[in-house]
């Protein structure tokens, strides 16, 4: 029996909170993977198109396994130093997820009617801030780069969060209204989850109420990434039912 097993069986609470922070970075892991293997099924054998929106989900799908390996791998090999790689694995799960809801917006609309939400400038500007934001609170150790990194955080999820809107309302009633709609709560979970933990010290919240947040956010984001995968896999099978002529085979031009 190993020592987490023991601890466990001794009702520790430590070791209950361990294996709840286990289980909330193994289901990230899971639903993530599952979404990255339908969202590339779908698009290679379902569209069979070069679609660049979608794989700006599938490398922010891939982020999120790798928070959710290197989360798990730090509790059990009580690694501190993969910690690096769940602060990169955010940034990058955002900051594609961001690009990805900016291109569905986008999609499948002749240039003459594309209208832009907001100026192109502004969207380089959304990223240029966001990553420079999130490097100068990784290498510059101060006070004020946590403020920094704060308003860099609001300026992408508030980016992501009015693309995913935009992309519902524009493409109404189409695969790509449908899955952003299942996507979007998974986007919210992960912003809550980082300005509880930007704001916990304006608030006074302690580190307990932090680690709540996360569990309890972390867990709804890969319960909503998972519905993402079954909403892709279910657009999917209806697309391939419609060109598969054993559905039609029945029917005569008579009906």
């Amino acid at each position: 029996m190993s020592p987490h097993t023991l601890l466990l069986a001794t009702g520790d609470p430590a070791a209950t909170v361990t294996a709840a922070n286990l289980l909330a970075y193994a289901s990230i892991a899971v639903a993530a993977a599952v979404l990255a293997g339908y969202l590339v099924g779908y698009v290679q054998y379902v569209l069979a198109a070069e679609t660049v929106e979608w794989w700006y989900i599938a490398v922010a799908a891939g982020a999120a396994v790798l928070y959710g390996v290197s989360g798990a791998a730090t509790i059990v090999a009580d690694a501190s130093w993969l910690a690096v790689f769940n602060d990169g694995a955010v940034l990058f799960f955002i900051l594609f997820l961001a690009l990805g809801l900016r291109a569905l917006y986008h999609a499948e609309r002749s240039p003459d009617e594309r209208t832009r939400a907001i100026p192109v400038w502004v969207d380089y500007l959304v990223v240029a801030v966001f990553i420079a934001a999130w490097w100068l609170g990784f290498l510059v150790e101060a006070d004020w780069t946590r403020l920094v990194v704060a308003v860099g955080w609001l300026l992408a999820s508030a980016w992501a969060v009015f693309y995913g809107v935009q992309t519902v309302r524009v493409h109404e009633g189409t695969t790509l209204a449908a899955i952003t709609r299942h996507l979007l709560p998974a986007v919210v979970c992960v912003v809550g989850i980082v300005l509880v933990d930007l704001g916990s010290p304006l608030v006074g919240a302690t580190d307990a109420h932090v680690a709540a947040v996360w569990l309890v956010g972390t867990v709804l984001a890969a319960a909503f990434l998972f519905n993402t995968a079954v909403a892709i896999r279910q657009e999917g099978g209806q697309l391939q039912r419609m060109y598969d002529w054993t559905t039609w085979r029945q029917q005569s031009l008579d009906e």
